[in-house]
């Protein structure tokens, strides 16, 4: 009996004094949350090298003090004099309104873009000069913002040289508060981040060669229907046959019904294929040429008002208009995920069976056996071209593979000739 109720007795003391644990800690953080919501953006504002005097001149205060010596306090004294000086400098409430304008969202590689930053105090009184700061890629532009009264605007203009193609992040916009020392650095964020799409060099080509039709109603294709244009034959009617398709002249020489049969004809649609692989380019310059070969083959395709689709190794782009194609490649990279030429060929004609010719874009590390190799998995009546960029130094020409084509293309001025050599 006296073992129980010692047992219920130290139980009952450690509910409670559990209790008490939770309740203190529940009122610390209570009360710890608005301090903490106080302090946190002062702490943050804290450089490394604001800290290292901090704690430089705690130390020489603490060392003077206990071992008496005035020049390690003196300086631990001006160490805190300063500090505090710095903090001092950063006060006062930044309220401003950012926005970014840039002239125009995209940009062709090598030309420049231009924009400009709006600020705007939105306090209710002047503030005080301060420095703005707008990330530019992975780099940052810093500028000089003047002091602004109640409502006035400061315009800063600034420019982006571009000199290859990618997407350049313009933004976010920060207003910063630093001392001139570098002890303290408050920021805060005005103006959210916009994307500047750098687009390949393309070149136009001429009309009619991306197409390779021979007549304006398509390419006649070896499967036979009861519906086309291109006439094949006549042959006797069995039952389901279309009454339409009756040949009447025919049928009353012959005394039985014949019906006529035609051959299937395939409407232009262009299907360019961009690789990926890393290993299919000797450099980085031969892959900007692949990328605007291929751009520069779509726009032409569309300016004819040709089907045409894009398929870079795993992914489908979307050719809705001209534009939005060009800022998709812009952001297209080497992937060294991507498949071989004959994998990628093989999926995108799964996913587009009615492609009438297929041209692969890749470079000179894709030897003539692999293009082969690609090109193979395409049905007999697809016209299938293959075009390297070679670089500067590479061969120029045009060759047969089988009932490939291939063309070397050294720069992307080169594109329009060698596409003229296949027609």
């Amino acid at each position: 009996m006296t073992a129980s109720v010692s047992r219920l007795t130290r139980r009952v003391r450690g509910d409670l004094v559990r209790g008490c644990i939770r309740s203190a800690l529940d009122l610390v953080r209570r009360w710890a949350r608005p301090g903490i919501r106080i302090v946190k953006p002062w702490v943050s504002a804290v450089t490394p090298l604001g800290w290292t005097v901090l704690a430089g001149s705690i130390a020489a205060l603490v060392i003077g003090h206990h071992e008496g010596w005035t020049e390690v306090l003196v300086l631990g004294v001006a160490s805190a004099v300063v500090a505090v000086g710095a903090l001092a400098w950063t006060f006062g409430r930044m309220s401003y309104a950012a926005q970014i304008d840039l002239d125009s969202t995209r940009v062709v590689a090598g030309h420049e873009a231009l924009g400009r930053v709006l600020v705007r105090n939105r306090a209710t009184r002047t503030v005080l000069p301060a420095r703005v700061e707008l990330a530019v890629g992975r780099g940052c532009r810093t500028f000089e913002l003047p002091s602004l009264a109640r409502g006035a605007e400061h315009e800063i203009l600034f420019s982006v040289p571009t000199t290859r193609r990618c997407v350049v992040g313009i933004g976010p916009v920060r207003s910063i508060k630093a001392d001139p020392i570098g002890l303290f650095r408050r920021e805060r964020r005005w103006a959210e981040r916009i994307d500047l799409c750098v687009n390949p060099r393309t070149i136009p080509i001429a009309a009619s060669m991306t197409g390779f039709l021979r007549d304006i109603e398509g390419v006649t294709s070896h499967n036979l229907t009861s519906s086309d244009v291109a006439f094949h034959a006549l042959r006797e009617y069995v039952s389901g046959d279309d009454l339409r398709t009756i040949h009447w002249r025919t049928t009353a020489r012959t005394g039985r019904l014949m019906v006529r049969q035609f051959e299937e004809t395939r409407r232009s649609h262009l299907l360019v294929v961009l690789s990926l692989r890393p290993g299919d380019y000797l450099d980085p310059d031969q892959f900007e040429v692949a990328v605007s070969t291929a751009g520069s083959l779509v726009l032409q395709a569309r300016r004819e008002e040709r089907q045409v689709d894009v398929v870079a190794s795993n992914t489908r782009l979307s050719v809705r208009s001209g534009p939005a194609l060009l800022d998709q490649l812009s952001a297209v990279d080497l992937d060294p995920r991507a498949g071989t030429l004959r994998a990628t060929v093989t999926r995108a004609l799964a996913d587009i069976p009615s492609a009438s010719m297929v041209v692969l874009v890749t470079g000179a590390g894709a030897d003539v056996a692999e293009l082969h190799a690609a090109a193979v998995v395409a049905p007999l009546d697809l016209l299938t071209v293959a075009v390297r960029a070679v670089g500067p130094d590479g061969p120029r020409g045009r060759r047969r593979v089988g009932a490939l084509t291939v063309l070397d293309v050294p720069e992307l001025d080169d594109l329009p000739r060698a596409i003229r050599t296949i027609r």
